[in-house]
Order: structure tokens, then sequence, then C-alpha cells
């Protein structure tokens, strides 16, 4: 009888077993990079990585970190988140900046780190989930990043940002991440977002991925930025200016004063300007004709 007993309740303490939740996993792993900014000439120890959650509770991040990796692998600085970030919701952000970061854009990071990425070369993972490589870099890190993007470095003044568009174009998914850092990721300009901004992008459409919230297909236009521009007052009667697009092989436009958008390169050199005020403006053309919509703008006088 108690033989009986006791093989009734194993069988019955198996079925609960069987019908019970698996356990909860790990909260911290549905997670990508994001953003990476390594500085810039002017100031180069405002560095950040921005890490962003493609799923909702993966705030669960106290004591996990990122390694930041040199040209040919080795680890050269890391950096521990020390507590959980609060928000945990689909598509937030996490940042990790140097105070010189949180200084020149004015956010407050969820977590510090080192100045230690060099923009001619290197990698940043996260955990072994997720890691990507640029310029120079030739390591083995945690996980593969391909090619690396940016096999001249990162330009001065810009940063990595991972590119959205595979599944839905307005959110991050496990499908943006396909293991080669030169597809999965783009040039932009910096723009950090701590955990406490809002959450980034928007739901799709009902006819399904691909589609932005308002059910057109998203375009993904170039922004333009001056690499660089004359002193606000020039004593000559020549000014220079050179550009940059966060689109490779994007074409420009400029104009100058009240002359008409042309074509343009740069270098683009003004000459002969009258004394007084001047504006310069030029825009960035990708292939297939998206055009920048805020053109880059410079005001100066000529004393």
């Amino acid at each position: 009888m108690t033989r009986r007993l006791l093989a009734s309740a194993a069988a019955a303490c198996a079925a609960l077993l069987a019908i019970a939740p698996a356990p909860a996993t790990a909260v911290f792993h549905l997670v990508s990079v994001r953003e990476v900014y390594p500085g810039s000439a002017a100031s180069p120890a405002a560095e950040y990585v921005e890490l962003q959650a493609y799923a909702a509770g993966q705030n669960l991040l106290g004591g996990h970190s990122i390694s930041l990796l040199g040209p040919g692998g080795a680890k050269v600085g890391s950096a521990e988140f020390g507590s959980d970030p609060p928000a945990g919701g689909n598509q937030v952000t996490f940042l990790l900046a140097t105070a010189a970061a949180e200084a020149q854009f004015g956010v407050a990071a969820d977590a510090g780190m080192p100045a230690a990425l060099d923009p001619a070369g290197g990698a940043v993972c996260w955990e072994a989930f997720d890691c990507v490589s640029w310029g120079s870099f030739h390591g083995s890190p945690a996980s593969p990043t391909g090619t690396p993007v940016d096999p001249a470095g990162i330009p001065d003044g810009m940063s990595l940002r991972r590119r959205i568009a595979p599944g839905c174009p307005t959110l991050l998914e496990a499908a943006d991440d396909s293991d080669d850092s030169a597809s999965d990721f783009a040039d932009v300009f910096p723009a950090p977002r701590p955990n406490s901004a809002p959450a980034a992008g928007s739901a799709c459409g009902a006819s399904g991925g691909g589609q932005a919230a308002g059910g057109g297909a998203a375009v993904r236009r170039p922004q333009t930025r001056f690499r660089r521009k004359p002193k606000r007052v020039i004593h000559g009667r020549r000014a220079v200016f050179r550009f940059v697009s966060t689109r490779p092989r994007s074409t420009f436009l400029c104009k100058l004063d009240r002359s008409r958008f042309r074509r343009c390169r740069s270098p683009f050199v003004a000459r002969r300007l009258r004394p007084g005020r001047h504006v310069f403006r030029v825009k960035a053309r990708a292939p297939g004709g998206a055009t920048d919509r805020s053109p880059a703008t410079w005001r100066f006088r000529v004393s």
C-alpha cells in the first residue's frame, strides 16, 4: 500500500512538472549594439555605446558588460552596468558613455565607460551575444562581425548605427542582425539615447513587415554634415567647405546665397566673395533619389 501511494504521488508530481511553465530565461540577451561613437578629433574622449532591446523585459543588465576591442582583437577596455536600468519596454535603449560624452551631448548615461575606442579600427561586444567591428579590425570577437564597416575608419564626427530595414523598418528586430557589420551598420550623426528616453520606433502597419505605421515603405533619407567650413568672419574673398553624407555614394547639391541648388562636390570653393553676409547650403542625394530634407547650412561674413 505504501509503495502504491508513493508511486501515485511520484506520478502526480511528474504530471505537475510536465504542465508547469518552463523556468524564466535571463532577460538581457535580446539586446543588440545599436550605435557606437568613438569620439571626434575635437573631442576624442567623448565616446559612447548604445544598446537597444528588441523585446520587452530585457533590462536586467546589472552585472553585465560590454567589451571594447582594439584593431587586433585585444581587449582595451570594458564597462559594466552597476544596476538594472528602470525601463524595460520593447525598443528601449541603454547608454554607456564617458563623462566627456555626457557633457558634450547633454545626457545622463546609464553606465560609464572608459575612452578606449579607436576610430581607425576596433570592435564593441555586448557580452557574447552581439559584436560590431569597423576599420582595420582583424580579430576574433566573441560574436561574429563579418566584414568591418568603414574600411578606412569611422569618419570624423560620425557614429555607427545599426540599420533596421530588413523586417519592420521602424523597429529593431532579431532579423536586423546578419552578423556582417558592413551590411548591418551605417554612418550617421551621433544621437545618444539613454534608458530615460522614449522607446525608439513605432509599430508596423497591418500590411506586414517592411511597412511603416502609415502603410508606406520607409525611405532612409541621407543627412549632410560639414567636415570643414570657414570661420564666421573671414577676411579674404575665398571660402572652402567640405561635407559628407550618411548614405554612401551620395551626390550633393549646393547653393550660395540666392542662387539655385546645383550639383557640386566636396570640397566646394566659393570664390570672389563680396564683402557682407553670405549663406551656404548643401544637401545630399542618395542613390535612388532620396534627398536630405534639412540642408547643412553655414552663415558667415566677409569683412
